[in-house]
């Protein structure tokens, strides 16, 4: 079993009901967990002060929820709010963004008697929210020593700054301190407090200065950056609950299925055997996408589709826990596919296999056509490296008979990786050797003849699939099949 987060939500309903309530609770994790535990600590928190909780889900703004809260109640004794998913605690760097508008006035000037501009005061507040966030004190000691509190990464620039140009060097961060030192002696010249005009700087005020007796914000967030300031704050307060979240296991399948499995039976007061829950996770849950592909984290919006599908499961069971059987009768298949696990089953001649593969990735998908068109672009990668591999081997004399991979990694790997007679660098130069072996390997089983037709069988291909042809499948199906099978002719 996953080490669940529960004793930590347990001990902080208990110091509820012991009299000790903050302004403001963060509680982390998969949104199946955080939602119903930020959902307890509301009622707990509702019912020391005598009053109900209101739910907002994905909040636009949290800026009108927060003006609420500050305002004392007229009609109730007390407010709870509790905020699902605003990710305003997300990005670490936020920090960072608010010192890059601070310095977007500088230098200014320190002279005594000299007033600031408005947009001077309003970057003197950025500078002066920042330093709350990081509960530095703004209006005493020296104003060299208060920004040298601040960590390094924060005067490095933030992601606005990241899009537009490099990030600071060494003396650009020196240049930055400076400014921001002369910043902050004009606003105390100014005599400027600095309170939250953003909604993370509202968030630090709230945290530190708190809310009117009983008015209580309980954020549930799936995405936290621990090394957020505020988050930091929280934890050390004691007001920051972790309940765990699904992750990719070592080996594949899914960590953490358990605490999802455990909150949804309670839920519904239905189980799930062990096989039918590896099923439907199978079935639903997938990585995170990111630039580079795909990341360790699971998707949220297919974990909350996991708890969907259990529910719906749990209402059609009759024998009292959910079995694999009506979960491969009722939950479409749409999880995780390996497009790379694909590809290994083209250049090893299992056609069914990859077709089915296919399908399979492209029912996943928020956009089947970018996805068919991404595939696409790693098989055609793939005969690029056929092809290439191909010319090398016979301009090299590399026999097209498989060798094991320590002699192909030692004896011919360095041999197609070398520079051409005519110096030029190998096509393949920069391939790690076990992915050149796995190239290699396919480019063994394939006749040469058919290798060299591949880039004409590619254009084809991308031809139709960008609109020569009404039906893409079917393209994407020939190229497929045509390479499966000619590497399962010759093995």
């Amino acid at each position: 079993m996953t080490k669940t987060n529960r004793p930590d939500l347990e001990a902080v309903e208990s110091a509820i009901a012991g009299g000790e309530v903050g302004p403001l609770y963060l509680v982390a994790g998969d949104r199946v967990l955080a939602e119903p535990a930020a959902l307890r600590l509301g009622e707990a928190l509702a019912a020391a002060a005598g009053c109900s909780v209101e739910v907002y889900k994905r909040p636009a703004e949290l800026g009108p929820l927060l003006a609420d809260l500050k305002t004392y109640s007229l009609f109730a004794p007390a407010k709870v709010v509790v905020a699902v998913e605003t990710a305003i605690l997300a990005d670490a760097k936020a920090a960072a963004d608010l010192i890059d508008e601070a310095l977007e006035a500088c230098p200014v000037s320190v002279e005594e008697g000299v007033e600031l501009s408005e947009r001077e005061r309003r970057s003197a507040s950025r500078l002066l929210q920042t330093l709350r966030l990081f509960q530095l004190e703004t209006a005493s000691g020296g104003a060299g020593e208060v920004i040298g509190g601040l960590p390094a990464w924060v005067l490095e620039g933030g992601k606005g700054l990241g899009q537009r140009r490099r990030r600071r060097g060494r003396r650009q961060v020196e240049e930055a301190q400076q400014n921001l030192i002369d910043l902050l002696q004009a606003a105390r010249a100014a005599g400027l407090q600095g309170w939250a005009e953003t909604e993370v700087g509202e968030l630090a005020d709230i945290a530190q200065r708190g809310l009117p007796e009983g008015h209580t914000l309980v954020l549930a967030e799936s995405a936290v950056a621990a090394a957020h300031p505020l988050v930091e704050a929280l934890v050390a307060d004691a007001r920051y609950v972790a309940v765990g979240r699904v992750q990719a296991a070592k080996g594949g399948g899914w960590q953490g299925l358990d605490l999802l499995a455990a909150e949804l039976c309670r839920e519904t007061g239905v189980e799930m055997a062990p096989n039918a829950l590896e099923e439907l996770a199978r079935r639903t849950i997938q990585s995170q996408a990111t630039k580079g592909g795909v990341s360790g984290s699971v998707d949220a919006e297919s974990t909350a589709r996991f708890a969907a599908e259990y529910r719906k499961l749990a209402t059609l069971s009759s024998a009292g826990a959910i079995e694999v059987q009506l979960v491969e009768s009722t939950v479409e298949d749409r999880g995780e596919e390996d497009a790379w696990k694909t590809l290994d089953a083209i250049g090893e001649g299992r056609a069914d296999e990859a077709l089915r593969r296919i399908r399979r990735l492209l029912a996943a998908a928020a956009d089947p056509i970018a996805a068919r068109l991404s595939f696409f672009a790693l098989v055609a990668g793939f005969a690029r490296q056929l092809t290439a591999l191909s010319s090398l081997m016979d301009l090299t004399d590399v026999s097209r008979r498989p060798v094991a991979y320590p002699r192909f990694k030692n004896q011919i790997a360095p041999r197609l990786q070398a520079d051409l007679p005519d110096g030029h660098k190998s096509p393949v130069a920069g391939l790690h050797p076990y992915r050149l072996y796995r190239a290699y390997t396919v480019a063994c089983r394939i006749p040469s003849e058919r290798i060299c037709g591949l880039p004409a069988k590619i254009l084809e291909t991308e031809l139709r699939l960008k609109g020569e042809s009404s039906q893409p499948d079917v393209a994407l199906t020939a190229l497929v099949c045509d390479l499966a099978t000619a590497a399962r002719n010759q093995s």
